[in-house]
């Protein structure tokens, strides 16, 4: 059994985030955690990643696994966004 970790930031940049949510998740496999597993859990999770990108596997980075969207513009600006990221670590190794 692993045990999964899964947060959600809000921010403008991945230097200006702000925790939104955390959440842990018990997998029964006992199996390295890879990009596409890691993109399944998150989608099963959290319905606002789910699409077909996500579930065929999540980008690695020196924390865990990540994902990315656009939220909305931000305040006087049409071409910068705010992202939401979700970061999904296994917390068992």
């Amino acid at each position: 059994m692993s045990i999964i970790k899964i947060e959600i930031f809000r921010g403008r940049g991945l230097n200006d985030k702000i925790l939104v949510s955390a959440k842990y998740v018990e997998t029964d496999s006992t199996k390295k955690l890879t990009a596409k597993k890691a993109g399944q859990i998150l989608a099963n999770n959290f319905p606002q990643f789910d699409e077909l990108g996500t579930r065929n596997g999540l980008q690695r980075s020196d924390e865990g696994f990540l994902a990315m969207q656009t939220l909305e513009p931000t305040e006087k600006c049409d071409y910068h966004y705010v992202w939401e990221y979700a970061l999904v670590t296994d917390e068992s190794e």
